[in-house]
């Protein structure tokens, strides 16, 4: 299971480059579900992701969910269930699991890849406390993405040159990319607010000041609301052209400030 190679294990997830889970390949596993086990046991279909899914692809599973073949099993997971149709909710048990302690999951990281605390914290706490999360983002390559995002938006806001963003955002981990952006808005709220305690990016402090010195809070919560919109509408609806609506949302956001000096 842990190669990926065993026949009766199937790992439901989406294709490179795209980033929602489609009807084809849920039918395709439920097709192989209603064979025999190949080596005789249960049969295991593993959607990390479950709020990947877009309506089709999860109506298609309703019914195999509600009536699984005999020694089948669905693990479901997802951070945002919220998201996911009714329907299927209902079909399924609850297990939540609670996040460690931020201390505890500190000393973990510190195990797992030594390196700043300060951007270990931040990876945490981006990511909700999950600790397997944080570690996936502090890889290099990933982290490296996050800040050139930082960086790029350092640059944009003097100017409101938000066009330069584009490129950017346009990537095949544009929910990533978007989280990292909405963080940012969040924080700069709070900073409004003076919720400092519970801020997320603690290693981008002097850009979140930055944010938080352009706009009312109200014009703040309107374009966090936008960006939510927008990455959930290029999470869940198939054929989306990802460029045109992430250049729509930049212009949109281009609107709702006042002009450079």
């Amino acid at each position: 299971m842990l190669a990926g190679n065993h026949p009766d294990w199937y790992h439901l997830q989406p294709e490179k480059g795209k980033s929602s889970l489609g009807i084809e390949p849920v039918r395709q596993i439920i097709e192989h579900l209603y064979a025999h086990a190949q080596q005789g046991g249960a049969k295991v279909v593993l959607l990390p992701l479950a709020e990947t899914l877009t309506e089709a692809a999860a109506n298609a599973l309703l019914k195999t969910l509600e009536e699984p073949p005999e020694k089948t099993y669905f693990l479901l997971g997802t951070r945002e269930p919220a998201n996911l149709l009714a329907t299927l909710r209902s079909r399924c048990f609850y297990i939540h699991l609670p996040v460690p302690d931020e201390a505890l999951s500190l000393r973990w990281l510190h195990t797992q890849q030594p390196g700043d605390e300060l951007a270990m914290r931040t990876a945490l706490r981006l990511n909700g406390g999950a600790p397997v999360a944080a570690l996936a983002l502090l890889e290099p390559t990933i982290w490296k993405q996050r800040l050139q995002l930082c960086q790029g938006l350092q640059q944009a806001i003097p100017q409101r040159q938000w066009m330069q963003l584009l490129p950017l955002l346009n990537h095949d981990n544009v929910d990533n990319r978007l989280t990292w952006l909405c963080a940012l808005l969040l924080d700069a709220i709070k900073l409004q607010q003076g919720v400092t305690t519970a801020l997320m990016n603690l290693d981008q402090q002097p850009l979140v000041h930055q944010l938080a010195s352009t706009q009312a809070t109200i014009v703040l919560q309107q374009q966090l609301e936008q960006w939510i919109f927008c990455r959930h509408q290029l999470l869940t609806t198939v054929g989306l052209n990802r460029e045109l609506m992430l250049t729509r949302q930049l212009c949109l956001w281009s609107e709702s400030f006042p002009p450079a000096v």
